[in-house]
């Protein structure tokens, strides 16, 4: 029989070697991460700081100040449909296709090539909910949620 001699040191150096090294990047990336989530929650003081003076600014003047939802964040893991539903909640029950199409398509939620490939979309998801008693067409290319409260003011 005829026994083979294998280097198994050098096999253990290499993989330990490259665990080390797997382990150091792992904790630069850490690092790298907590500064960022360090870095956004000072930029998101400065916002709201922002937002606040410029809204105690413009309500001395006798203007309204309005900031955008974050829709990031509101629409993140929801299908076209339920954004539109969402879209709409936050417009005050009222909601153009064109608008929610630009929404949709500038933030990325709808990953279409042309922008009218998205108003496409939004237009055929629109005309489900309608026929499902969701939404009501009120004028060409604007639709109404149906039970949302009138907003006066639009």
């Amino acid at each position: 029989m005829v026994k083979m001699i294998t280097n198994n040191g050098s096999w253990e150096e290499r993989t330990r070697r490259l665990l080390s090294d797997k382990l150091s990047e792992l904790n630069k990336v850490k690092t790298l991460v907590q500064q960022l989530q360090e870095k956004e929650a000072r930029i998101q003081a400065e916002v709201h700081a922002y937002e606040l003076v410029l809204g105690d600014y413009l309500q001395g003047e006798g203007r309204q100040f309005k900031t955008e939802p974050d829709w990031p964040k509101l629409l993140e893991n929801q299908t076209h449909r339920q954004r539109l539903l969402i879209i709409a909640e936050h417009s005050g029950g009222r909601m153009k296709v064109s608008e929610a199409t630009d929404l949709l398509y500038t933030k990325h939620f709808i990953k279409a090539a042309k922008r009218a490939t998205a108003y496409t979309m939004v237009q055929r998801f629109l005309k489900e909910l309608r026929e499902e008693g969701r939404f009501e067409k009120i004028a060409p290319g604007e639709y109404r949620l149906i039970g949302a409260q009138q907003n006066l003011l639009r």
